[in-house]
């Protein structure tokens, strides 16, 4: 792992990178939480996806947002953020001109901004939602896009959030034509706050994206 500077629209982002020794190794961006909400690239789910796609063989990044630790300027709209993903998504395909495939990940508030990204980018090949933020309710961007993914959940969430990503994954069939996969962590809650529940966590995701990938079913 490496630590990396990419310069962004709104000034300098930092970033950490892993380059998988494979040739054409599959590509993985991995988003942290809302910011406003102390979320950044160094929080444990956060760095335990990172490490999920960098332990089965990805090249693998994850970033702050502007104005979150040494990332430059201030902390943004959800317009800005997803100027700085684009950014460094932009930044490791072009690193990576002989790799095929590329996933998004994303926890909390960087769940929505994983859909919200795979709609404007139809080079993603996977995706995972990790315990996505259930006061999100806006599905207008969605369209159709048929693909598959994973949503990783604790089982001791609160009701509203369980009830929500059942929601979510309606929305997302009939509206976009998106099937999820479903896994609740078993005594886990939103931030997987046991070692044995990010354990869990992390095993959970290695697991799917080795199985999806190695299959090759997504589109």
């Amino acid at each position: 792992m490496i630590d990396c500077i990419i310069t962004g629209e709104a000034g300098k982002l930092h970033a950490v990178y892993h380059k998988s020794a494979e040739p054409g190794a599959p590509l993985a961006v991995v988003l942290a939480g809302n910011p406003r909400q102390k979320y950044h690239m160094n929080d444990r789910v956060t760095y335990a996806m990172f490490r999920a796609f960098m332990d089965i063989g990805f090249s693998v990044v994850r970033f702050n947002y502007r104005g979150v630790g040494s990332s430059e300027g201030v902390i943004g709209t959800t317009t800005d953020n997803m100027l700085d993903i684009a950014t460094i998504i932009d930044w490791l395909q072009n690193k990576h001109e002989d790799s095929e495939k590329i996933w998004l990940a994303g926890n909390q508030l960087g769940a929505w901004y994983v859909l919200q990204t795979m709609m404007r980018r139809p080079e993603v090949s996977g995706f995972a939602l990790v315990s996505p933020d259930p006061s999100v309710a806006d599905f207008s961007f969605l369209s159709p896009r048929p693909n598959r993914g994973l949503l990783l959940q604790g089982a001791m969430e609160p009701d509203e959030a369980r009830a929500f990503a059942g929601h979510l994954t309606q929305i997302l069939k009939k509206q976009a034509q998106i099937d999820l996969e479903t896994i609740r962590v078993k005594g886990a809650d939103s931030v997987y706050s046991q070692p044995a529940e990010l354990r869990q966590m992390y095993n959970d995701l290695k697991a799917y994206v080795g199985r999806e990938n190695e299959e090759d079913k997504l589109l």
